[in-house]
C-alpha cells in the first residue's frame, strides 16, 4: 500500500501575495510609530517651566510611562510613551540630581512632587495649539501643589 502525502489545507497563494501583506503590515507599523511622534509639541513642552522646581524654561520633555485607565493611557512595558504623554522638567529634576525622576523611579518621584503627571499631560496636550495656555497650565499645577502643601503644613 502506498503512503499518502499530507494534503494542503489552504489553497496556494498567488505569487507575491505574501510580500504584499508583509509590506502592508510594515507600512501600518511605520504609520503608527509616526503618529506617536510630535516634534513641534515637544519643543513647546521644552519651552514651559519645570513642573518640580519652576526653572523657566525647562529645556527637557519627560515622557510619563505609567499606565492609567482613567486617562486612557496604556503603554507596553519597555516602550517609550507617545509624545503626547510628556511634561516639562529641567535636566536636574529629570535625570541629573540624586532625587531625579530617572534615579528614584517615576512613581516615587511624582508622589514626592505632589502632582498627577497624567492629568497635566492631558491638559497640556489639549492646549497644544496655544502656547500661553500651556504655560498657564504648568503654572496652575505648580500653584495647586504649593497650596496643598501649605494646607497640609497647617494641620
Amino acid at each position: 500500500m502506498k503512503a499518502e502525502h499530507p494534503k494542503r489545507l489552504t489553497p496556494l497563494a498567488p505569487p507575491g501575495a505574501l510580500l504584499k501583506r508583509a509590506f502592508g503590515i510594515a507600512q501600518r507599523l511605520r504609520l503608527r510609530d509616526a503618529s506617536n511622534s510630535d516634534p513641534v509639541y515637544l519643543s513647546s513642552i521644552r519651552a514651559c517651566p519645570c513642573l518640580r522646581c519652576g526653572m523657566d524654561p525647562a529645556h527637557e520633555a519627560a515622557h510619563v510611562s505609567m499606565n492609567s485607565g482613567a486617562h486612557g493611557k496604556h503603554n507596553s512595558f519597555g516602550k517609550k510613551a507617545a509624545d503626547r504623554w510628556t511634561v516639562p522638567l529641567c535636566g536636574a529634576c529629570h535625570r541629573e540630581d540624586k532625587d531625579s525622576q530617572h534615579k528614584v523611579g517615576e512613581l516615587p518621584f511624582w508622589n514626592d512632587v505632589g502632582i498627577n503627571p497624567l492629568l497635566v499631560c492631558s491638559r497640556l496636550y489639549a492646549a497644544r495649539d496655544d502656547f500661553v495656555k500651556m504655560r498657564a497650565i504648568v503654572f496652575n499645577a505648580i500653584a495647586e501643589r504649593e497650596s496643598r502643601s501649605q494646607i497640609e503644613a497647617r494641620r
